[in-house]
């Protein structure tokens, strides 16, 4: 596809393959949310030359390429720095959080034939091997580990919390790409990016199972930064996919932006 689409589109055609494009998804998610350009089509070239660089095709020579030979490592000073979801930051800076690290390791392990799933256990997501029953590996501290090693990591996260085994069972793509926006989400509320809250919500209302609320708060987000014409035309269109009293709610919410507008 040609990189004159938009990243939105991008996001929106990644989320329509079967399987989902993990690694288009979480690329578009950084063009469209970040303030510096970047092409998604020369991101997806620099994974695949990671790839093509790696002689042995097995999980531990794709983590000792990654991990020790490539430098990829946790950011541990500046954790919630957005730039460690951006995945093509990270595969700059070599510096990332572990859901990003995860989807780099993913990616290089696919192009190498090596399947390897998310996993997301709660506090510290984890990558899982489909063919070894067992086998993880922990991409912030770029390692291999057995499940007792991923326990102890909740526990030391969760301390007095009961682990479960079903932490370890794999993310599909579709909740990856949701906990990374919702991840960005956190961060942008906190630190009030109005903007950049709004590129965030944009991505999540394209999921299939968005919760309605996100739909208020992207309008809501639209017009406080003097985009009400797209706020009312965003509830409109959201109107579709509902039906009974959430898309009369959305429609009369577009109404009154849009009478504000005459």
């Amino acid at each position: 596809m040609s990189s004159s689409f938009l990243p939105l589109e991008r996001f929106q055609d990644a989320l329509s393959e079967s399987p989902l494009r993990l690694d288009i998804a979480a690329l578009s998610i950084g063009a469209h949310c970040a303030e510096t350009p970047m092409d998604v089509e020369t991101e997806l070239s620099k994974i695949d030359r990671l790839a093509a660089e790696i002689s042995d095709h097995t999980l531990p020579g794709v983590i000792q390429f990654l991990f020790q030979e490539q430098g990829f490592g946790g950011e541990k000073d500046d954790y919630y720095n957005p730039a460690n979801s951006y995945i093509d930051q990270v595969l700059q800076r070599r510096r990332g959080i572990p859901i990003s690290l995860a989807i780099i390791t993913i990616e290089v392990a696919r192009r190498c034939g090596v399947p390897l799933f998310g996993v997301g256990m709660p506090g510290h997501f984890l990558v899982g091997h489909k063919e070894a029953e067992g086998v993880f590996v922990d991409p912030f501290e770029g390692k291999i580990i057995d499940e007792s090693a991923a326990r102890d990591i909740f526990l030391t996260l969760h301390p007095g919390q009961e682990f479960q085994t079903e932490f370890l069972t794999e993310t599909t793509p579709e909740v990856i790409i949701l906990r990374m926006l919702n991840n960005l989400r956190m961060i942008y509320l906190k630190d009030r990016g109005v903007s950049e809250l709004t590129a965030v919500l944009e991505l999540l209302v394209c999921l299939d199972d968005c919760p309605i609320d996100e739909f208020h708060r992207l309008a809501s987000a639209l017009d406080a930064l003097g985009r009400t014409d797209e706020a009312a035309r965003h509830l409109d269109n959201a109107a579709d996919r509902y039906s009974g009293t959430d898309a009369e709610q959305m429609r009369t919410r577009a109404t009154h932006l849009w009478a504000r507008l005459n």
